[in-house]
């Protein structure tokens, strides 16, 4: 058996359009994206979404956090046949607030794999960066901190076919994974390339930014996306779910 990957919505946030992409103006409702993977012997969760949605938008006040019943982490892999207690693995793109939350549903035991850079900065970020992060030095506690992540470094092999690496840029220490479906290889790209727009070839450059740490980082992790994939599915991104952002009549 292949692995198999199939993206889950678990809610949308309202944002500044340019977080996406850059240049582009005005607000745009994205959605919430986690990966479940399947191998033959082992079912991997990439991110975990945002926590309530009232306070994250109150402490992300850029940010409107939507999320219906049905939309809940739990809810999403129900709907895959799948239960929080059939995951035996979390691996998180990166530590950023929206990506890291709901661990509370998982068994304590249960490795949640991050870049150690990632981990490394995001437990004492700079000052620009405090929020994105929860940290400490706000008096808030990320979710992940009690939490025992396990970090790896570098292009790192999580299971037959699944390969997690590096794409930092986004942030410090973001990653990616490359899983070898039957259809060939997938990159569950994360922020490294949040949606379609960041890879349209429709200017002097394939690739258009979002929100970054590194430019340079950035560019030249989006360029090992694009080497590595035959599928790209991009983290914030419509067009890979079976959703519609809320209010929208899009069939």
């Amino acid at each position: 058996m292949s692995p198999s990957v199939t993206p889950m919505c678990c809610g949308s946030l309202t944002m500044d359009a340019d977080v996406l992409v850059a240049g582009r103006s005005g607000r745009i409702e994205a959605p919430s994206t986690t990966f479940l993977i399947e191998t033959a012997d082992r079912t991997i969760l990439v991110d975990t979404s945002f926590g309530p949605p009232d306070l994250m938008t109150e402490r992300h006040p850029g940010f409107e956090c939507r999320r219906s019943a049905d939309r809940t982490l739990r809810a999403a892999l129900e709907a895959e046949g799948a239960a929080p207690s059939d995951v035996d693995a979390i691996v998180f793109s990166h530590l950023d607030w929206d990506h890291c939350y709901n661990l509370e549903l998982f068994n304590e035991d249960v490795p949640i794999y991050v870049q150690r850079r990632e981990l490394q900065y995001a437990i004492a970020p700079y000052p620009m960066h405090a929020v994105r992060y929860e940290a400490k030095s706000l008096g808030r506690e990320p979710p992940w901190l009690s939490r025992d992540l396990t970090p790896i470094e570098g292009e790192t092999e999580l299971a037959p076919g699944v390969t997690a690496f590096p794409t930092p840029g986004h942030t410090v220490g973001h990653q990616s994974l490359a899983v070898e479906t039957d259809a060939g290889t997938t990159v569950i790209a994360a922020d490294a390339l949040p949606t379609f727009e960041n890879v349209l070839e429709d200017g002097p450059a394939p690739f258009r930014r979002g929100a970054t740490m590194n430019d340079f980082e950035w560019w030249e992790s989006a360029h090992d996306v694009s080497d590595r994939a035959d599928r790209i599915l991009p983290g914030h991104e419509w067009e890979i779910l079976e959703a519609n952002p809320v209010g929208s009549d899009r069939t």
